[in-house]
């Protein structure tokens, strides 16, 4: 059966960077890869100077900037990666203990996996309180030991159910003997210890260079290789001060012949050459809390005779006579392990042996299916919750849906000049004003809402609209667009979109007003806005322009049949978007532009219209060919996931996913609702309600797009989550779905679903 691939992130250093952690990050990924068809990309964390990286690095950010953190967060929000492996030590990220890796998880919508490189048995509170942050916005913990499992549930109280023991990958290689080796390195004759690993004071190598003097005695051709270049974040404080004094040792003790320090950092090849050469490695770190070392790791599956300082990872990994272990900073027991060793080479094969079949259960193959499994377990438990956590939003939205009306959000944005353009967190935003844009499609909004629900309030709000676009019309019929806060308009024209939102708002007021005199003047400013227009002519060469042009003039004349004038125009306005729909129609592309952008379904929306009047088929045949294009391209089968305002989406090019603006949301709403109208399909229905859903969590990123609290719908859908303010935009998006529902007959289907009367 087939398995599905999990396409993860991994978040680290990585090569060319020097570094264990970037080593370790490299196979696993090249592992994982090489399993599971490519899956995969790296976000690298960069310190000082910047590389190179190869291309899977899909996105840097600098170590000690803390946007860059954020701006990693927003980069892997909107890809297509499912699951997020974060590969922590302190010392990778920026800040103190380095907690700035906090801002990036908390601003993450994907599942986390931690794969957690030092636990600190006995932490100061700034090292505790920072891991304790990472993993408390991890779905699962990975280790290495069980020793690192016994720490983390003792000191950090981490249920055991969110921790997983995944072992450091090692090489698939043979067990070989070392002849072949040493003699491919000029090491032949000579009895070979080896140490590897970026040098740095916690290696403990001094410690071997005061007990090798008493080994030598008795094994005069040994060679301690020292082999790895200085740590590069040691050698920018420090520089070779601890190599130097390691030299200085060596000197003193007269060990010239019997140490070779090489200052060097090694491939992959050239370090299985020299472990597979060595008779004895040797890890003789200080610190007792080394939980994992990748050195230990490689040299136990190439079934190296190890001795080490007994070190937590050392204890577990040498346990059952795998190897040796040696007491802490004590020379003189490290020689005698060391001589006993070499005198008796049966029993250091026997170790070998079980070394080696040890390290069998820990090659990187395994450990990448490991990973595979747990990120396949994290995505579907974060699936679950997500849906989960969707269904108690949705499900508590209904409770504030059916409390009220429509009226309240739009007498929250109006004041006795018009609508505000913009809010702060649902608080209106004084200096930004007014634009006829919004004034103008609020008023078609209300006058339909007018019809279903028993609130006097909407002709109040009409009439200040309605001033409103009387004030901003010119002599030649035209309307500016914005004014500001003190009523002065700012602008000279406001554009064929403001005419043809304007249009579309007074010709639903000219038919649909109970109110005489909302009706009479509607007409009136109506009538002189398309007057002396060029007959046969379209009101606007640009789409969407001419799209809510359409619409105001398919209203009107529902009302107003007999109006040739404006019948003329609608059909020049049609006859248009049909034209242009053929002119860029192409394989898998079937729209009126070469890109799809912002309010796309009114564009089929407005052709339905213009059939309803004038029963011209290619209008709705042309209008469905859109509107299901933009489902295909919109809706992937759980959710609407439309596209983003950055790029849109351009054909032949990569669809952009954020910000994600509820006009789109809207505006599919009212064309599904006008598809089931003309077609009786059932299944317009379902999208029309699916795409409603939209608002209350069933998106990208699993958040509603609505402020259940204050009730009213949020600006948009971002890389971080929901935009918190509240502009007129949103506010009429939202009602222009909520009236699409309603006034086509949903009504009942929507009281089961979503309690809307």
């Amino acid at each position: 059966m087939h398995q599905k691939v999990i396409n993860p992130c991994l978040i680290s250093s990585y090569v060319p960077k020097k570094c264990g952690i970037a080593t370790f990050t490299h196979n696993l990924f090249t592992s994982y890869q090489s399993l599971y068809a490519s899956a995969g990309k790296i976000v690298a964390v960069d310190g000082l100077p910047p590389v190179d990286y190869p291309p899977e690095v899909d996105f840097v950010f600098e170590k000690n900037k803390i946007s860059d953190y954020i701006a990693a967060a927003g980069h892997i929000n909107a890809s297509d990666l499912q699951v997020v492996n974060l590969q922590h030590e302190f010392g990778l990220f920026g800040g103190p203990e380095g907690r700035q890796v906090a801002r990036l998880l908390e601003k993450l919508k994907k599942p986390v996996v931690t794969t957690i490189h030092t636990v600190l048995q006995e932490p100061t509170l700034g090292y505790y309180t920072s891991l304790i942050e990472v993993i408390q916005r991890s779905q699962r913990v990975v280790v290495m030991s069980n020793k690192a499992i016994e720490i983390l549930r003792e000191i950090y109280y981490v249920p055991p159910e969110k921790i997983v023991m995944i072992p450091h990958g090692v090489p698939d290689l043979p067990f070989v003997e070392t002849e072949y080796f040493k003699k491919e390195l000029g090491l032949a004759g000579r009895t070979v210890l080896l140490s590897f690993g970026l040098l740095n004071p916690g290696k403990g190598i001094e410690l071997v260079l005061e007990a090798l003097p008493e080994v030598v005695r008795d094994c005069p051709d040994l060679l301690y290789i020292v082999l790895g270049k200085t740590h590069p974040e040691v050698a920018m404080i420090y520089g070779e001060r601890y190599r130097e004094s390691l030299q200085k040792l060596t000197r003193e003790n007269n060990l010239e012949n019997n140490v070779l320090f090489i200052d060097k950092f090694v491939t992959y090849e050239e370090l299985y050459n020299y472990i597979s050469a060595s008779d004895l490695y040797i890890t003789p770190y200080h610190s007792l809390e080394q939980i994992t070392s990748g050195t230990l790791a490689y040299a136990v599956a190439l079934g190296k005779a190890v001795i080490s300082t007994p070190y937590w990872y050392a204890r577990e990994v040498l346990a059952e006579n795998r190897g040796y272990l040696v007491p802490f900073n004590n020379p003189k027991a490290l020689a005698g392990t060391m001589s006993g060793i070499l005198s008796n080479r049966e029993d250091m094969q026997e170790t070998r042996r079980a070394a080696y079949e040890y390290g069998r259960s820990m090659i990187w193959s395994r450990v990448a299916e490991l990973y595979h499994d747990l990120f396949k377990e994290v995505c579907k438990d974060f699936s679950l919750k997500k849906l989960q956590k969707i269904k108690v939003v949705y499900n508590s939205s209904q409770v504030y849906l059916r409390k009220r009306n429509l009226y309240n959000m739009f007498e929250r944005l109006t004041d006795d000049t018009g609508v505000f353009q913009h809010t702060k967190y649902g608080i209106p935003d004084l200096k930004h004003g007014y634009s006829a844009d919004d004034v103008g499609r609020a008023l078609g909004i209300i006058m339909k809402a007018a019809r279903f629900d028993n609130e006097p309030g909407y002709y109040q709000l009409a009439k200040k609209y309605l001033a409103f676009i009387l004030y901003v019309q010119k002599e030649d019929g035209r309307f500016h667009n914005f004014v500001g806060y003190d009523r002065r308009i700012l602008d000279e024209d406001g554009g064929d979109d403001t005419f043809g939102r304007v249009l579309m708002g007074l010709g639903s007021a000219a038919a649909l007003s109970a109110d005489p005199s909302i009706a009479v003047l509607s007409k009136e400013i109506f009538d002189r806005a398309i007057a002396g227009r060029q007959p046969g002519l379209p009101l606007s060469t640009y789409p969407k322009a001419m799209a809510y042009s359409i619409c105001g003039l398919s209203d009107y004349l529902k009302k107003f049949p007999e109006a040739s004038e404006a019948g003329e125009l609608l059909r020049a306005g049609a006859d248009y978007l049909v034209e242009r729909y053929k002119d860029n129609k192409r394989p898998g592309w079937d729209w009126f532009e070469p890109s799809v952008t912002y309010a796309n379904a009114k564009l089929p929306f407005a052709l339905m219209l213009a059939h309803s009047i004038l029963k011209d088929e290619a209008y709705l045949a042309t209008a469905l060919a859109t509107l299901n294009f933009l489902t295909s391209i919109q809706y992937n089968g759980a959710y609407f996931d439309i596209v983003g305002n950055k790029d849109w989406l351009v054909n032949g090019a990569e669809r952009a996913i954020f910000d994600q603006q509820p006009i789109e949301i809207g505006c599919l709403v009212e064309a599904y609702c006008e598809a089931l109208r003309q077609t009786h399909d059932k299944n317009y229905r379902d999208l029309a309600n699916k795409a409603f859903n939209w608002f209350f969590g069933k998106n990208r990123q699993g958040v509603p797009v609505y402020n259940l609290k204050d009730d009213y719908p949020l600006d948009g859908l971002t890389e971080t989550g929901s935009n918190a303010n509240s502009g007129a935009e949103s506010v009429l998006a939202f009602a222009q779905a909520i009236t699409s529902l309603k006034e086509i007959g949903v009504r009942k289907t929507l009281g089961r679903k979503t309690g809307w009367r």
